[in-house]
Order: C-alpha cells, then structure tokens, then sequence
C-alpha cells in the first residue's frame, strides 16, 4: 500500500547550499478503542457520549440487551443514564513524541458479552484533522502495525491514518461499517478474538533526508595569470571566440522537519 509521508513542512531558501527546516507539528496523544459485536466498547477519542470528556472514557462498556439482570456479577455496574453497564478497564495510551515504534492496549473482560468478533477498533488521537495539508494528506504515517489478542500476533501489516467521524487522526485498523482498506484490513482477525487483552502496535518511521550543504573544492581560480608572453598579431579569422564563462551552478537541498511531539505519557517504547 502506497503511503504519502508527510511529517512535517519543508521550506528552502534560494542562497547556494542553505537550507530552513520548518517548525514541527503540535504534540499529541494516541488511544485505544474498540467495538464488540454486541456493542461492548470503548469509543474514539472525540466521541461526544463516551469519549474522552465523557466520564466514561476509563471504563468499558457493554449494553447486554439493556437488561440489569442479563450479568448477575455486574449488576451493580448497571447504568439507567445510558442502559448499559459500567465495567472496570485497564486502557494503555500513549504521547506520541516523535519517531519511533508505540503499543497500546485493554485489558478488559471481553468474554462478557460472548462476543467472537470486533465491528472495530483501532488508535484515535486528539490530534485534530485539520493538521493536515489542504490536500487533504494525513498530518503523520504509519508503518509495521501489529495486532495482539492475548499475547498471540494475529495481524500485521501497513494501513493509512484517516479523519474520523469526529474529526479527529485515527488509525482505523477494523471498522465493518466502513471502506476499504480497513474493512477486510486483517482477514485472520476473524478467526480469532481475545478474552482479556488486545494490543495494537505501530511505528512513525522517520523520513528526513539529511542536512548537507554543497561541499566546497580546491578548484583553482579561474582569473588568469599574468604572463610576460609578446604581444603578437594575430591572423583575423571568421570564428566566433570562445564564450564559455564559467557559470557555476547552485545546488538547492531539501530537508524534512520530523513530526516532534510532547505529551503526558502512559507508556511508550521506542526502537
């Protein structure tokens, strides 16, 4: 899958062998959510409801056919504001602070809802979309996604960051409802579904090209020297003299300013 890199500005200047990186992106953070068949979850970041500034955004979430009785065990938990119980989670986030290689996790009891199989999930940010260029390209790139279900590797591979419906970058590793690629990103997914865990694992590459200027030489210079050689006559001719002057070229050199962000760690393992 082709993936358009964009990890920061670039701006040059016109003098022979200088170059200006431009300033980095904004820092931001990554989170995990999912969703079970019958509707367990923990939503995206940005979800009004059960998102980030929710109250809900800690917990896991199972609706069990709005019925208080449906768990005796957690009945307790049963919420009438949102007819669904409220169930403890372990959620792994993390800062994104630059290149390099992050993993993010639940542990939760996803055999509650005798669920086999997820509509979705995936890592939401609060980094907003509109981060990105006016063409629309993604305002950072993935690579070497990997998805755990209890502590076995199920999936691997590379998928594009997308807008999601809130508006906010999200790397959409599952979603049933939605377009390819993600819809059949990870077909052995299928065959498979955890009972208390779920890893995600993704890596920012970076892609700066480096800093380098055009390299000075020992060229001599180019005025001649004076000789004491006799001025001569010479014969005229019908050519045109010589009238290479020398000009020399100026190379221009490019450099990539490398997403450098900051934010209040979790957990984060860098390669």
């Amino acid at each position: 899958m082709q993936i358009k890199k964009i990890l920061g500005a670039i701006v040059a200047t016109a003098a022979a062998g200088t170059m200006v990186a431009a300033a980095a992106a904004e820092a931001f953070n990554g989170y995990i959510y999912f969703q079970s068949t019958p509707y367990s979850f923990r939503n995206a970041y940005g979800d009004a409801t059960y998102g980030h500034d929710s109250g809900y955004f800690d917990k896991f979430i199972t609706w069990g056919g709005n019925d208080p009785e449906t768990y005796p065990d957690y009945e307790d938990k049963f919420d009438y504001d949102i007819e669904g119980y409220v169930l403890d989670a372990t959620y792994v986030d993390v800062a994104i602070d630059g290149a390099g290689t992050y993993k993010v996790s639940a542990e939760v009891d996803f055999a509650v809802d005798s669920s086999t199989a997820f509509n979705s999930f995936g890592v939401s940010t609060d980094l907003p979309w509109k981060a990105a260029d006016t063409d629309g390209v993604a305002p950072f790139d993935v690579t070497d996604v990997k998805v755990w279900f209890d502590g076995v590797e199920v999936a691997s591979g590379d998928i594009d960051v997308i807008s999601d419906l809130n508006g906010f970058a999200t790397i959409e590793i599952c979603n049933i409802y939605g377009a390819e690629p993600a819809k059949t990103w990870a077909p052995s997914v299928a065959d498979a579904y955890p009972t208390t865990k779920l890893e995600i694992e993704f890596t920012i590459a970076e892609a700066a090209a480096p800093e380098t200027e055009a390299p000075e030489t020992d060229a001599p210079a180019t005025d001649a020297p004076a000789t004491d050689a006799p001025a001569t006559d010479a014969p005229a001719t019908d050519e045109k003299p010589n009238t290479n002057t020398g000009v020399e070229g100026i190379a221009l050199v490019a450099g990539i300013a490398v997403l450098a962000t900051g934010a209040v760690v979790v957990s984060k393992k860098r390669k």
